[in-house]
């Protein structure tokens, strides 16, 4: 009888052991519940925060466009006023 007595006593000591861990665990799931959820919240945050720059990379890239555009522009006229002028002097030497 006292032998199933300090059994029984075993048994509630390591009951209420695993009830402290059982108690202890449940927190770090909550824990971990919470972490979870602020990581889904971060990695929304981020997937907008790629898409508003790569919003801002396009527009970048259409201001810098701009400037090539001109200059080119501008080359095609200078280019367009040589050989205007050299077609001219060329006409002018030939009627003169």
């Amino acid at each position: 009888m006292d032998n199933e007595v300090v059994m029984l006593e075993s048994h509630e000591q390591r009951i209420k052991s695993l009830e402290r861990d059982m108690s202890d665990m449940k927190q770090v799931q909550a824990e971990i519940r919470s972490i979870n959820e602020t990581l889904v919240t971060l990695a929304t945050e981020l997937k907008h925060t790629n898409e508003h720059l790569a919003r801002h990379e396009r527009k970048i890239e259409e201001i810098d466009a701009v400037p090539r555009q001109r200059i080119q522009q501008l080359a095609t006229a200078i280019v367009a006023a040589l050989a205007g002028c050299l077609v001219s002097l060329i006409i002018g030497q030939i009627f003169v």
